[in-house]
């Protein structure tokens, strides 16, 4: 997840023997650097880097205005004044030449992407580098024109999932017309059990993320861990209201007052999350709380707070456990 994954998370994942993650997509390219070269100073194992590449959105200043005029009295409360206007606060890899500059230097094992894919000339020259690609697909469609622009995996992202999240039961629609291509389930997944249903269905892979956000090395603020401890699957929504696009994250003042509006009323994404970042910077500089965009997907009541070396071993031990058809041992929880 972008905002929370960090470099010693991510080398961390990978000196456990699985694959670490940099989230990039929130990322100017001078931080993605400084993300990489830390990560790199701390593991000599394999990078997996996502990056986003959704459509630059279309500027509307009217409705961004009464956007802001919805919140005005939430930022007078937190003793501040809402913005005057919204910026863009993510640019896009989707036609960025930068990325291609970026992955010849840093040589990823791995490039993912979310929102769409980068253009042909960006894509020709990432295989060129011969890093292998895959992005994410939320239905049938996505994975068509992903197959079509030549990946070579699928991240299957269900309605589970934490985050920017897909349409798609992961488990039940995996096995679909494109399973020639390698096909990564992510969504809900928290422990063993879930991984090795995700791969009976027909799944090469898994890909975790809400299950890392009380782990000691992600990037999650302290409001952010208090909200995941007294959290369940029901404490998690899907809202546009935080960022303008669909997304799963648990239930707070911030949603409740967004989600009264229509869809037709919300700036596109990126747009309405300036407005989210900033009302939830002026709350936690005034110690409040409930304002935070925290990500989590429908298990997150599960969340363990391990070590990401412990949680990998813990997962490893209950995937094996269920393939031997063992009772899970005693000492790890649900």
């Amino acid at each position: 997840m972008a905002g929370v994954s960090t470099p010693e998370l991510a080398a961390a994942v990978s000196n456990a023997g699985a694959l670490g993650a940099l989230g990039l997509g929130a990322s100017n390219w001078q931080s993605a650097v400084s993300q990489v070269d830390a990560f790199r100073a701390l593991s000599d194992g394999p990078l997996h880097v996502n990056f986003f590449c959704h459509d630059e959105p279309e500027r509307n200043p009217t409705l961004e205005a009464a956007w802001i005029t919805r919140f005005t009295s939430e930022f007078a409360s937190l003793r501040g004044a809402a913005p005057d206007s919204l910026k863009n606060p993510y640019t896009s890899a989707k036609d960025d030449p930068q990325l291609i500059d970026f992955a010849r230097e840093y040589r990823p094992d791995l490039i993912s992407f979310h929102f769409g894919l980068p253009n042909t000339t960006i894509l020709t020259a990432l295989r060129e580098l011969g890093i292998p690609i895959i992005t994410s697909v939320t239905h049938l469609d996505d994975a068509a024109l992903a197959l079509n622009a030549g990946v070579d995996g699928l991240i299957a992202q269900g309605i589970e999932a934490g985050g920017h999240r897909g349409t798609f039961d992961p488990c039940s629609d995996l096995d679909f017309s494109v399973n020639a291509l390698p096909i990564v389930a992510a969504g809900g997944i928290m422990n063993g059990v879930d991984a090795a249903r995700a791969l009976s269905a027909s799944a090469d892979a898994v890909q975790l993320g809400s299950a890392f956000l009380l782990c000691p090395e992600s990037g999650a603020n302290a409001d952010y861990r208090d909200q995941i401890r007294t959290a369940s699957g029901s404490s998690t929504v899907v809202t546009r209201a935080i960022s303008g696009r669909a997304a799963r994250g648990i239930d707070n003042k911030l949603t409740a007052i967004g989600d009264k509006a229509n869809k037709v009323e919300i700036p596109p994404y990126p747009i309405t999350y300036d407005l989210s970042k900033q009302l939830n910077a002026r709350a936690l500089e005034q110690q409040g709380s409930g304002y935070g965009a925290y990500w989590a997907g429908t298990g997150i009541g599960q969340a363990r707070e391990l070590s990401a070396n412990d949680l990998i071993d813990q997962l490893v031990e209950e995937l094996a456990a269920v393939s031997q058809r063992q009772p899970l041992p005693n000492k790890l929880s649900s």
